[in-house]
């Protein structure tokens, strides 16, 4: 499924991480090429045909502001990128993906709707199968 989203902070919030943080621990997954102006591609090739997801990192203040995202990725790469942005850890627990709802809201571009984390989830989901 081709996605072009924005990844915000739910109202009166904002995202848990630096821009200095995500650049580390995005910087660590493989497959992704994070260059220090905020953009990004990450590239897996386990997939068939590889997937390849483009963005870019916006921040203010010591902050993440958003991070948009274009291209293709499966379920499970959403969600680790999802993970990073709000800096739960790699095994993160059920309740810590419960989270992910709670913290981050999804501006769908390509549509103009704003989505939950686990809406994209299975947006993704459902086009795998």
């Amino acid at each position: 499924m081709q996605l072009f989203v924005q990844i915000h902070a739910q109202p009166h919030s904002e995202l848990p991480q630096t821009f200095e943080g995500l650049a580390d621990a995005i910087g660590s997954l493989p497959g992704m090429y994070f260059e220090m102006d905020g953009s990004f591609v990450w590239v897996d090739r386990n997939t068939d045909p590889p997937s390849q997801m483009d963005g870019m990192v916006y921040d203010r203040n010591g902050r993440l502001e958003y991070v948009e995202v274009k291209g293709a990725c499966n379920a499970q790469q959403w969600r680790v990128l999802c993970q990073v942005i709000c800096s739960l850890p790699a095994k993160p627990s059920l309740e810590d993906v419960a989270r992910l709802n709670e913290s981050l809201r999804i501006h769908r571009v390509s549509d103009g709707d704003w989505k939950t984390f686990e809406e994209i989830a299975l947006l993704l989901t459902n086009e795998t199968h």
